[in-house]
C-alpha cells in the first residue's frame, strides 16, 4: 500500500469554522493524491448548537474518498460555569479539554502506513498546538477571518508583549478617533474595533494567546485571496509593526481562498421552496437579509427592519432567527411562528413582495439571478460567498471581528454600503438602528448602476480567477502542499 502524508485537521466546533475546515480537507485531497486527512470533530451540546453535528454527519456520509476520515472526540460534561458564560468561553474550555483525547488518538488509532505530516488547527484552537509539539509534529493555523484581522491581532499582541501597551485602552478612546494600524489601508475608527481585542474582561486575553500561537506555527493558511487584500498581505509580508524586527520572522502565509461551503446542511424540500420563490422574482430585484448561523437581532430591531421592508416596497428574502433564550452560550434557533415576532399583519401585507424563512442555503441563494443585494452581518464566510456571486453588501455587523470587516468592505474594498459599521450585539448600550438608516442603506444597495455594484462584479471575476490553474490562490495552495510533503520527505 502506498505511503501517504497524513494531516490532522482540527476545526473549532462552531458551524462556520467547521464548514470551512471540511472544505479545506476536500480541497487538499482533491489537489494531491499523496495526502490523507483525518478531521477531529469537537461536538457542542445540542442545547447550544443543534446544527453543526448533523452537518458533519452528512458530509462524512457523502464522502467517497478513502483518504478522508472523521473522528469524533469525546464530549465532556460541561460544568455550570461553562454554560453561564459566552459561546467563546465555552468553546475555549471545550478545546482545552480535548488535549488528553488527542494524545491518546495519536498513539493508538492512526493508520499504520501513513506518516504524520502535521496538524492544521483552527484559529481558535491554538492550545492544541501543544500536543503537536509534544510529538514533534509541525503545526499550521487555518485562519478563517480576513488577513487584515490577522494583522490586527498580531499587531495588538506585539503592542502588549513588546511595547507593554494596554490595548484595552483603545476601548475607551473617543468613538470618533481614527487609529492607524498596519494591516488596514485607511485609518480605523475606534468604534469599529472588535470587542474580542479590547475587552479584557471577556475576550482579549484569549485572543492575545491565539496570536502568540500563530507566531509558533510553521505556516498560516488563510481563507482569502491576494487580489482582495493586497494591502493587508503586503503589510504581513513586510513585517510592518507586527514583530520585534525584520529578523523575527513571521510564519509564511498561504492565501488559498475563497473556500466556500459547498455542502448541504438541510433538506432538499426547504431549498426547493426558497428556490421556487426566487424563480418567480425579476432579476436582481431581491435583497437577502441574513445574519449568519450565529446571528440574530432583538425584537425592537426586527420591528425596524419590518417597517423598512414594508415602506420601501422592495422584494426581500428574510432569514429571521430567534435569539438565544436561556444563556449566553447558546446559538440562535428557529421561530415556531413568525407572526409572534413581526408587526401585526406584516406577512399578509408583504405576501407578494417578500418571503420570511428561518435557515437559508446562503451560497445557493446568493448565486440566484433574482438576488440584487445582501444585508449581512459581515461574517467572513458570508463576505466571500457574496464576492463569489458578485452581490453587493449592506453592512450590519453583530460580533467577533465583523465591525472591522464591515469597515474594510466599505472603505477599502468598495463592495459594500453602510447601514451601520459599529453595531455590537453584546453592547448593553447599543443604540437601535432606525428604519430610516436601514431604508437608506437598502436603497443605495439596490441601485442598478452603482459603483459598489460594478466593484462587486469586478471582484467576482478576480475571486474566480484566483482559484483557477495559474491563479494566485491555486499557486499558493501548491506551495503549501509542497511544504507539507517535505515534512515527511515523500
Amino acid at each position: 500500500m502506498e505511503k501517504l502524508a497524513e494531516l490532522i485537521l482540527i476545526p473549532s466546533p462552531a458551524m462556520g469554522h467547521v464548514a470551512q475546515m471540511l472544505e479545506l480537507a476536500k480541497l487538499l485531497i482533491y489537489r494531491n493524491n499523496q495526502l490523507s486527512i483525518t478531521v477531529l470533530i469537537m461536538k457542542l451540546p445540542d442545547y447550544i448548537d443543534a446544527v453543526s453535528g448533523p452537518f458533519v454527519d452528512s458530509v462524512a456520509a457523502s464522502s467517497t474518498s478513502n483518504r478522508l476520515r472523521f473522528f469524533q472526540l469525546p464530549s465532556p460534561d460541561p460544568t455550570p460555569e461553562w454554560s453561564s458564560k459566552t459561546r467563546g468561553h465555552f468553546v475555549y474550555r471545550l478545546v482545552q479539554s480535548q488535549k488528553s483525547h488527542i494524545r491518546g488518538l495519536l498513539t493508538s488509532q492512526r493508520p499504520g502506513n501513513n506518516k504524520l505530516a502535521g496538524f492544521v488547527v483552527d484559529m481558535l484552537c491554538t492550545p492544541l498546538m501543544d500536543v503537536a509539539d509534544e510529538f514533534g509534529i509541525p503545526s499550521y493555523v487555518f485562519f478563517t477571518s480576513p488577513a487584515a484581522f490577522l494583522g490586527l491581532m498580531l499587531h495588538f499582541q506585539f503592542l502588549e508583549d513588546e511595547r507593554h501597551q494596554n490595548v484595552s485602552d483603545f476601548k475607551n478612546s473617543d468613538s470618533t478617533a481614527l487609529l492607524s494600524f498596519p494591516s488596514y489601508a485607511y485609518s480605523v475608527p475606534s468604534s469599529v474595533l472588535p470587542m474580542v481585542l479590547v475587552d479584557r474582561d471577556t475576550w482579549l486575553e484569549r485572543f492575545l494567546d491565539f496570536a502568540r500561537g500563530y507566531r509558533k506555527a510553521k505556516g498560516i493558511i488563510i481563507n482569502t485571496f491576494a487580489e482582495l487584500e493586497i494591502h493587508a498581505l503586503d503589510a504581513y509580508n513586510n513585517n510592518n509593526n507586527i514583530s520585534r524586527s525584520e529578523q523575527d520572522l513571521l510564519p509564511p502565509i498561504y492565501p488559498i481562498g475563497p473556500i466556500l461551503n459547498q455542502s448541504k446542511s438541510r433538506s432538499e424540500s426547504e431549498e426547493e421552496e426558497i428556490t421556487n420563490w426566487l424563480d418567480e422574482q425579476p432579476p436582481h430585484s431581491v435583497v437577502l437579509i441574513c445574519f449568519g448561523s450565529q446571528g440574530s437581532v432583538p425584537v425592537d430591531q426586527v420591528n425596524e427592519i419590518a417597517i423598512t421592508l414594508e415602506k420601501s416596497g422592495c422584494q426581500f428574502l428574510w432569514s429571521l432567527r430567534r435569539p438565544p433564550q436561556s444563556n449566553n452560550a447558546q446559538f440562535p434557533g428557529e421561530y415556531t411562528s413568525y407572526s409572534e415576532i413581526l408587526p401585526e399583519g406584516f406577512l399578509d401585507r408583504t405576501e407578494k413582495k417578500g418571503k420570511v424563512v428561518g435557515w437559508v442555503p446562503q451560497l445557493k441563494v446568493l448565486s440566484h439571478e433574482a438576488i440584487g443585494g445582501f444585508m449581512s452581518h459581515c461574517g467572513w464566510n458570508s463576505i466571500l460567498e457574496s464576492i463569489w456571486c458578485g452581490v453587493p453588501i449592506a453592512t450590519w455587523p453583530l460580533h467577533s471581528e465583523q465591525q472591522v470587516n464591515a469597515f474594510q468592505l466599505v472603505k477599502e474594498v468598495g463592495i459594500a454600503v453602510e447601514i451601520t459599521l459599529d453595531y455590537c450585539e453584546r453592547n448593553k448600550d447599543q443604540p437601535m438602528v432606525t428604519a430610516e438608516a436601514i431604508e437608506k442603506g437598502i436603497r443605495e444597495l439596490m441601485e442598478a448602476n452603482s459603483t459598489v455594484r460594478d466593484k462587486a462584479k469586478e471582484m467576482k471575476e478576480k475571486s474566480k480567477a484566483s482559484v483557477m490553474q495559474g491563479g494566485s490562490s491555486y499557486l499558493s495552495l501548491g506551495k503549501l502542499i509542497d511544504e507539507i510533503l517535505k515534512n515527511t520527505a515523500l
